[in-house]
């Protein structure tokens, strides 16, 4: 069966289970979709970014939730430019190997010989179910770490009940007195890299804020083939023509079309720039790291509001579980509020634009 099909049928048994389910799991692990960012020492693929974000969309135009697995394990699988080469092939060496988790530095963690010593409970572990390696921001005595754990040293707490994006397994995720090796520890921007590469100078926030906003597109444009899909074959209650034929409905649906198109240009176009950037070994301004911000906020946005008319549209049809616009309203909604993406960023842009030097340590 070919990819998308499978991860379609599959959605809603998904949703009901909470967690992506195996013959999913194993066709991602399979075709090396967590590998795309890898180095090809480990396998990897070294997809640039802008080709990355487009397959991100694809996924999360067939599923919501499997396109934001793809894009959280795929971001954390970047550590592996960070980490010393030995740590990197300790951790990657396996080519079926998950990693995920979080960079929030909830952790902490006291000087340990070789090492630290760490316990901390973090939140939105988006794909840590389905991983061999964990990673947790941690504050070190020698600053902010990204920390990677085996999967034995980690508890997973049962809490993800949401309304959206269901099955991405976004629990909470523990670990107690657990010690990480310094060789298992990075931050990007700040710790060398252990392998040069585009990717390594990328910046990490921009690299996140991208993902969330792909995952947003591609929900959108699913939402638009399921209106358009229904338009054709719906006559609306008390309606003597069928949606498709009525000048609201084409109205909206151009609208809709054109509204996405300008958010995926103006993502693409902005991801291009700073890729080119970073492939180039040149510096990244911050003004153009705050254009690329802005793109996303902006894409992910208009993601959802696409999403949202396209649900309004279907009338009645789109309350039911059985149509997908439902789901996708719902993922749309929580993959926007992800605070990378938040509105406040288009504050910090516009102020970057006037001169009044705003804190862009985030960007």
């Amino acid at each position: 069966m070919d990819l998308h099909d499978l991860i379609r049928a599959e959605a809603p048994l998904a949703e009901r289970q909470r967690a992506l389910t195996e013959p999913v799991l194993a066709a991602l692990v399979d075709r090396g979709l967590h590998r795309i960012l890898l180095p090809q020492r480990h396998g990897g693929a070294e997809l640039g970014l802008p080709e990355w974000s487009r397959e991100v969309q694809e996924l999360s135009r067939s599923d919501a939730s499997t396109g934001w697995t793809v894009m959280t394990t795929t971001i954390s699988s970047s550590l592996a430019w960070f980490l010393p080469v030995a740590a990197a092939d300790e951790i990657f060496g396996d080519p079926r190997t998950l990693i995920a988790g979080t960079a929030a530095p909830i952790g902490r963690g006291e000087a340990a010989e070789g090492g630290y010593r760490v316990s901390g409970r973090w939140g939105w572990g988006s794909a840590v179910p389905y991983s061999q390696w964990v990673i947790g921001g941690t504050l070190t005595p020698d600053g902010p770490r990204l920390a990677v754990y085996p999967r034995s040293d980690v508890t997973i707490h049962d809490t993800w009940y949401v309304s959206g994006l269901c099955a991405t397994g976004s629990h909470e995720f523990s670990v107690t007195d657990a010690f990480v090796p310094a060789a298992r520890t990075a931050l990007p921007g700040v710790t060398t890299p252990g392998t040069n590469s585009p990717l390594a100078r990328f910046p990490f926030f921009c690299f996140l804020a991208a993902g969330v906003a792909s995952v947003g597109l591609g929900i959108a444009q699913r939402a638009i083939d399921e209106i358009v899909t229904l338009a054709v074959e719906k006559t609306p209650q008390h309606a003597t023509k069928r949606l498709a034929e009525q000048t609201g409905a084409q109205i909206d649906v151009a609208l809709m079309e054109a509204r996405l198109s300008a958010a995926r240009a103006f993502l693409a176009g902005e991801l291009d720039a700073v890729w080119e950037l970073a492939w180039a070994g040149s510096d990244i301004p911050d003004g153009v790291k705050g254009r690329l911000r802005l793109a996303c906020t902006f894409a992910s946005a208009e993601a959802t509001e696409v999403t949202q008319k396209a649900f309004a549209l279907g009338g009645g049809t789109s309350v039911f579980e059985s149509s997908a616009l439902q789901r996708c309203l719902r993922d749309a909604h929580v993959a926007n509020q992800h605070t990378i993406v938040s509105r406040r960023l288009l504050e910090t842009y516009s102020m970057v634009r006037f001169g009044l030097g705003p804190d862009t340590a985030r960007f």
